[in-house]
């Protein structure tokens, strides 16, 4: 028997940890939400006096912190990293080469678009190196806060809880949950300003709805949300860093501020070739 149990596969021995509560995920999805919901705004009024609108807008992700940690404690009594992956061990250079291709991939597509549509972008008015560099470390910290609590609440949980815990390789509930993941990706950001000026709202929608499909598929096929922490994080750091629309529901000090129209099939573009070369450079990504 103990030589059976030797020969066994490294991940077999991870998969036995994982139990199969989906009631548990779903009811801790449901907590972290209310809490968003409800105690969210009432700290964001607590937080307005400081004239930080940044902080303002990202105050209700630190509700659904509290929300996912009270939840992880009560209902879920699991290691964080039994939600994060399926592997042994968290896969750090499948997160730094997603990040990487994600956020390089936005820089060609701005740089490009400033040189054949210099009149779309200008400095952002108010900021300069000094209040930059001040901003830098709250931006550091806060942003991959709010969007890896994002993804906890409105991926890995759902996600999990279809699955039974443990990521399926099943080609059908890979789909099936994708679709799924994609919808609850996409409700809660239709109250997001984007959408309200949208130059075509169906876009935009899209827009959420592929980026949860896809990147929950890929998510699926490497066995862990690596792809999923590093894309968003990547992608909301550009944002809040490099360049901006001064409608965006995330304002922040950037270096550039756009006027580009929202929803357009330039964006779907962007968005389906950045995760192509994510998909593309991080097929053949060899567990850690």
């Amino acid at each position: 028997m103990k030589k059976a149990m030797k020969n066994l596969p490294k991940h077999s021995e991870v998969d036995t940890t994982y139990e199969a509560k989906p009631l548990a995920f779903a009811l801790s999805m449901v907590l972290s939400l209310l809490m968003w919901l409800l105690l969210g705004p009432s700290l964001s009024r607590l937080l307005r006096p400081l004239g930080i609108p940044y902080l303002t807008a990202n105050a209700p992700f630190l509700a659904m912190v509290g929300g996912f940690l009270a939840s992880k404690q009560i209902l879920l009594k699991q290691p964080l990293k039994s939600l994060l992956t399926d592997h042994p061990v968290f896969q750090t250079s499948l997160f730094i080469k997603s990040f990487l291709i994600y956020f390089l991939s936005a820089t060609a597509f701005l740089l490009v678009d400033v040189l054949l549509n210099p009149h779309y972008y200008q400095p952002m008015t108010g900021s300069s190196p000094s209040t930059y560099l001040l901003m830098l470390p709250l931006v550091l910290l806060l942003t991959p806060l709010q969007t890896s609590a994002e993804e906890l609440v409105l991926r890995m949980l759902p996600v999990r809880a279809i699955n039974k815990g443990r990521l399926s390789r099943d080609s059908r509930l890979q789909l099936v949950t994708s679709l799924v993941s994609a919808l609850l990706f996409a409700v809660p950001h239709l109250g997001n300003l984007e959408l309200t000026i949208a130059s075509n709202r169906l876009v935009v929608v899209l827009y959420y709805a592929l980026f949860g499909f896809v990147v929950t598929y890929l998510c699926l096929k490497h066995r862990g949300f690596e792809i999923a922490l590093a894309i968003h994080a990547a992608n909301n750091l550009f944002i809040a860093l490099v360049c901006n629309h001064p409608s965006s529901s995330l304002p922040s000090l950037p270096l550039l501020e756009t006027s580009r129209p929202i929803g357009t099939v330039y964006d779907l573009r962007q968005l389906c070739i950045s995760l192509a070369l994510v998909a593309l450079l991080t097929r053949n990504q060899k567990e850690s």
